[in-house]
């Protein structure tokens, strides 16, 4: 009855648990709307004189995301207090009675001012929130020590990440230690017995152990479970190289050719950074070729024969010579779309390509915004805000994976995205796919998603690797359970060279 937003069956669900456990995790994937459940958990409490504020841990990016949501979910403004601000005026709050009903900080903040927000803490009763956990999960990790030392002053703590899935057994740990401290859930016992497994390969028995001892203490909504629209993955879109692109490519995919394998085994580890180098040149050459210039002159330096001046040249004046293939296709490829009033989310994870698309786009009249680690935080809450608007004039977001992928929701009117290029974090893949497609508007229309790529590049190879590692831990999420990647690995630089066409 208090709630202005009426929640859906499985948010109902998930507040239920967390009612009847005062302190639990919500490993939920991103978009099921674990914001809510939290909100309507904080009210039940503020009601009962239990908690006056809650204090969130987070990613920047989430912060204004929560004030959003108390706003429509509970109706009213929470008059957030963002505390990354200068050290004197965070003392100056934490000395004074809260005049909030959201405190934020990021897990830097928490860490540095711990003894402060410790007695902050004591003087208040907080709902103690920590967003997009998987930040805490190092054991040992200075983020994670000071979030466990916080947890003391707490009775009521929610735990949230929408990608729990662990690369190895210990990265629960934390998460329970923060919630449940001294009651144990996972003894030193149950640790020492769990790593033991591990050791010796018995990673399904140490699964099961696992698995046993933690159910009770988390709650899951798996992407079925919210019926959404459909997401359509459309078949990636090959594009062939301009002359000046290709040439620059090939000169590098040489030099990695012409690399002493031999000797592999002896220079393992040097050989893996330097080949990690070369994919990573060759990703950003695919993606526009300036983003080369640091790079090059190192190499120059180093005397390789296969980049010489005429090839350094050739990229600090590229502008004046070509424009990318790219480009001329994206923008092909969107300005019907954005004609038919449709909006766009476009990924790049380099800077210098963001700030060619906006360029390109502008020159079309297309009205856009960019969001990266340089845009201020209001300033992002102001274009999502915007952006999903459907009766706003803003057609396009062009965002890098880095600054967007975590916490912002972008799915009220906007239902394409388009993937300039790709990076390996299959995590932040994940997320940046799901910041259109989430509970409270897709619901009706499907999304879209394009994929741009050189014909025989790396592009191809990078989209093939994270597809794969995707799918995999997609499957894994959606499980019933939390089942864990027993084939987790590495990304494998050398298979990555071996796919490469030369």
């Amino acid at each position: 009855t208090f709630l202005k937003r009426k929640l859906t069956n499985h948010q109902l669900l998930s507040c239920y648990h967390l009612f009847n456990s005062q302190s639990a995790a919500n490993f939920s994937v991103p978009g099921s709307g674990k914001t809510s459940v939290v909100l309507t958990y904080y009210e039940k409490l503020r009601l009962e004189n239990k908690v006056n504020a809650i204090f969130l841990i987070g990613p920047k990016n989430c912060y204004y995301s929560w004030k959003n949501e108390f706003i429509e979910t509970l109706g009213r403004d929470p008059k957030l207090n963002i505390l990354d601000k200068k050290f004197s005026e965070r003392v100056n709050i934490y000395k004074n009675p809260v005049k909030s009903e959201i405190y934020a900080c990021h897990f830097s903040t928490n860490s540095n001012d711990l003894d402060f927000i410790k007695i902050f803490s004591s003087n208040n009763n907080f709902l103690l929130v920590i967003d997009e956990a998987h930040n805490i999960k190092k054991i040992g990790g200075k983020w994670s020590m000071a979030a466990l030392e916080l947890s003391k002053m707490s009775n009521y703590k929610v735990v949230l990440t929408g990608t729990p899935m662990p690369q190895q057994h210990k990265d629960f740990y934390n998460y329970l230690d923060f919630l449940y401290g001294d009651n144990e859930i996972l003894s030193a016992k149950d640790k020492a017995e769990i790593d033991i497994l591990v050791e010796k390969k018995n990673l399904i028995q140490a699964s099961t152990l696992l698995r046993e001892k933690i159910s009770p203490f988390y709650v899951r909504v798996t992407k079925n479970d919210l019926n959404l629209s459909k997401q359509v993955f459309n078949k990636p879109k090959l594009i062939k190289m301009n002359p000046i692109e290709e040439k620059i490519h090939d000169a590098i995919i040489t030099k990695i050719k012409n690399y002493p394998i031999k000797k592999y085994h002896e220079n393992k580890e040097l050989i893996k950074k330097i080949r990690r180098a070369r994919i990573l040149r060759l990703r950003q050459n695919c993606s526009y070729v300036k983003n080369l210039i640091t790079a090059i002159p190192n190499d120059i330096k180093e005397g390789d024969e296969n980049l010489t001046d005429g090839i350094a040249n050739l990229i600090s004046s590229y502008d004046e010579r070509e424009t990318p293939a790219k480009i001329e296709y994206l923008k092909n490829f969107i300005i019907p779309i954005v004609k038919k009033n449709k909006k766009i989310l476009i990924w790049s994870s380099h800077l210098k390509t963001i700030d060619l698309i906006k360029k390109h786009l502008i020159l079309e009249n297309i009205n856009l915004e960019i969001i990266t680690g340089k845009t201020e935080l209001k300033k992002r809450d102001d274009i999502k805000i915007k952006f999903n608007d459907k009766n706003s004039n803003l057609d396009v977001i062009v965002a890098n994976p880095q600054a967007c992928s975590e916490s912002i929701s972008l799915h009220k009117a906007c239902h394409n995205a388009v993937y300039y290029d790709q990076n390996y974090n299959t995590a932040e893949f994940i997320q940046s796919m799901d910041r259109i497609h989430r509970v409270g508007g897709s619901t009706t229309e499907d999304v879209h998603y394009d994929f741009l790529q050189y014909e025989n590049s790396v592009d191809e190879e990078v989209y093939k690797r994270v597809f794969e590692k995707a799918d995999r831990q997609m499957r894994v999420i959606e499980e019933e359970n939390i089942m864990f990647d027993l084939n987790y690995n590495e990304d494998d630089i050398d298979d990555l060279y071996k796919g490469l066409k030369i």
